[in-house]
């Protein structure tokens, strides 16, 4: 059986700002009605409108339970964020609502470690290898890339089809810090990483951060040395 795709619109990040300030004070209900309004001087075709709606509330509204306590951090943190600390929530964020988002950045993450540019082509193959050779993954792919570039993630190569990253978004809050390693670890598919595979996740590539033990100094983590020179992080 075909594994599902779900991001199939470009998404813009005034769209998510939006989405995540209404989340603070709208109730799931109210919401849709006035996504629908905000939407319209974006997206013209109803239909498209339904797809961006669909995505912004399964990335800010229907949110497992698991990371619900998550998304509560964030959007305590929101209101006072900068425009790049408010990227991070959101990528983090659609990481954990979309695996088909999270499957892609990663396979990007870890081209990137190896070259400079990476092709539409390439990640075309590999998300087609992932989850089958359909047009419905062609147009998931685009959206995502188109998403990523409107974020100011990544921009064209020197090549046509080509993109680079623009530039690392530095991290230098330690609450965004102490936030960002949770949502690594919980993206991993799991409740504890090494410090140094935190700190190196090809997911989170187009972000430069430095998490230590000392940002992690709270109820949400356990932090154990294993050996000398190992480190491993826990959620709890």
């Amino acid at each position: 059986m075909s594994k599902p795709v779900g991001f199939d619109q470009k998404i813009l990040l005034h769209q998510l700002d939006y989405t995540a300030n209404e989340a603070r004070r709208t109730e799931r209900k109210d919401m849709y009605p006035l996504l629908e309004e905000y939407l319209l001087k974006d997206i013209k075709g109803a239909a498209s409108r339904r797809c961006a709606k669909a995505i912004l509330m399964k990335i800010w509204y229907l949110v497992d339970d698991e990371h619900q306590n998550l998304r509560q951090r964030a959007l305590e943190l929101f209101p006072d964020a900068s425009e790049i600390e408010r990227i991070v929530f959101h990528y983090s964020m659609t990481i954990l609502a979309y695996p088909f988002f999270k499957d892609l950045v990663q396979e990007m993450g870890k081209l990137f470690k190896l070259q400079d540019e990476v092709t539409s082509q390439q990640i075309n193959r590999m998300m087609k290898n992932l989850y089958g050779d359909r047009r419905r993954v062609e147009v998931a792919t685009s959206a995502v890339l188109m998403s990523l570039k409107a974020w100011g993630i990544i921009t064209p190569g020197k090549s046509n089809h080509t993109y680079k990253i623009k530039e690392k978004h530095s991290v230098q809050s330690s609450n965004l810090k102490e936030w960002l390693a949770e949502a690594v670890i919980r993206c991993s598919e799991g409740t504890s990483l090494t410090l140094d595979v935190l700190n190196s996740h090809p997911i989170f590539f187009p972000f430069d951060y430095k998490v230590s033990s000392a940002d992690l100094n709270n109820d949400n983590f356990e932090v154990n040395r294993q050996g000398i020179d190992m480190i491993m992080v826990e959620v709890v």
